[in-house]
């Protein structure tokens, strides 16, 4: 029996678009689009056949349809998919079915149009009333940026219900991967944000000054679209800064790790750092030699840190593991923040590895904060070391032989 969605698209393609949807879509060598064809039909030509034939299209042909070379055909047959899954509202064994082509099909799902065009009017309904951990795997775990995509813009279905929250952990999620996140992606995340930002703006605006520095710049373009010329120019002047600390900064570092050891008290690691640690001795040596650093936001100091380059005596002697290189490297120290500011060690790391590519790092064992927030900006953990009194930590390192 003929594939009328297929036969239906074959005629309908006009020889003198296909070029210019090929460079539309990225097609060129090297592009993300590489090597994809085209018929030559704009989306309101697809739609419209596939109002007029979905009824009549059966799974054979949906799958004859999705693995076609032909980038409009791909699109037709989501469209459809898309129709059978609405049309089956009553019958939730169909719509899994739906379900379950969509995601085993995702190799065929390779472009920014066949993802926005079905991932959240599929997946997105379909887990609207079901755990939806599945889009935070997408998002952190998928295999290309296409499967990410579908992690990302899934949650335009929940947007539009006024459920946010899958939205901004997923975005926390994106800025916490190592590495460029790529335009495409950036662009997919600015957009659902910009759409949680219709819903509830003053969400959208806390979330961005918590993080303005961390956020790539297409990704905030596109998040911040809707804001006022105001609102934008606020949050930019309210960026963070990172310089060196001085002297007249040291009774603020005073107050930042008063506040740091009454979290760590808090969270359960009450030993880490003693009641006067660090004292002023320390943190003015520290100034001294140029390696203690603030983070600023405005004019307001709400972090410090110690970044110091060169062997540290404590981390010569390591037991039970191994650093994995024995070359150059650079110590963090001291990092602690007022809690104002989320993100303070992404920035710290993004910082340090604009000057070094091997970093090392320790904590207190009943440091869980600390140890998880390393863990996510990629270190390694090493093995034990000692401090200077005698006390263990945990010891990390960040580096190119770590990530290999």
């Amino acid at each position: 029996m003929e594939n009328i969605l297929k036969a239906r698209m074959m005629q309908a393609g006009d020889p003198s678009l296909v070029e210019g949807l090929s460079r539309f879509f990225k097609t060129g060598k090297g592009q993300y689009g590489e090597g994809d064809r085209f018929l030559g039909i704009k989306v309101p030509v697809t739609r419209a056949i596939v109002k007029e034939c979905w009824k009549e299209v059966s799974s054979g042909d949906l799958e004859e349809c999705i693995t076609s070379e032909y980038h409009e055909i791909r699109l037709a047959a989501l469209l459809c998919l898309v129709r059978i899954f609405k049309g089956s509202r009553k019958d939730p064994s169909r719509q899994k079915e739906c379900i379950d082509f969509y995601l085993s099909h995702t190799a065929h799902i390779n472009n920014w149009d066949l993802v926005d065009l079905s991932c959240y009017e599929l997946l997105g309904a379909w887990l609207v009333d079901k755990d939806r951990s599945l889009l935070f795997d997408l998002a952190r775990d998928g295999k290309t940026i296409w499967e990410q995509r579908i992690g990302i813009v899934s949650t335009l279905a929940f947007i539009r219900r006024g459920e946010l929250e899958e939205c901004f952990e997923i975005s926390d999620i994106m800025l916490a991967a190592k590495g460029r996140m790529h335009d495409l992606l950036q662009k997919a995340m600015g957009w659902m944000l910009r759409e949680a930002g219709k819903r509830d703006q003053a969400r959208l605006v806390e979330y961005l000054r918590q993080r303005w520095n961390v956020i790539p710049a297409t990704m905030r373009r596109y998040a911040c679209e809707k804001l006022s010329v105001e609102t934008v120019e606020s949050l930019r002047q309210e960026s963070i800064t990172i310089r060196k600390s001085k002297p007249e900064d040291l009774t603020r570092l005073m107050e930042i790790f008063a506040h740091a050891r009454s979290f760590m008290v808090s969270t359960g690691n009450p030993d880490q750092w003693a009641e006067d640690y660090p004292g002023r001795e320390l943190l003015l040596k520290d100034i001294g030699s140029s390696d203690s650093y603030v983070v600023m936001v405005g004019s307001t100091v709400v972090a410090t840190f110690v970044l110091r380059a060169g062997d540290d005596p404590t981390y010569r002697v390591i037991y039970d593991g191994e650093w994995p290189d024995d070359g150059p490297y650079a110590t963090i120290h001291r990092i602690a923040s007022d809690g104002s500011r989320k993100g303070i060690l992404h920035l710290v790391m993004k910082f340090a590895l604009e000057r070094f590519s091997s970093i090392r790092i320790d904590t207190h064992r009943d440091n869980r904060v600390m140890r998880a927030a390393i863990l996510r900006e990629g270190f390694r953990y090493c093995g034990i070391i000692r401090c200077w009194n005698g006390t263990e930590r945990l010891a990390y390192q960040y580096a190119p032989a770590s990530h290999e």
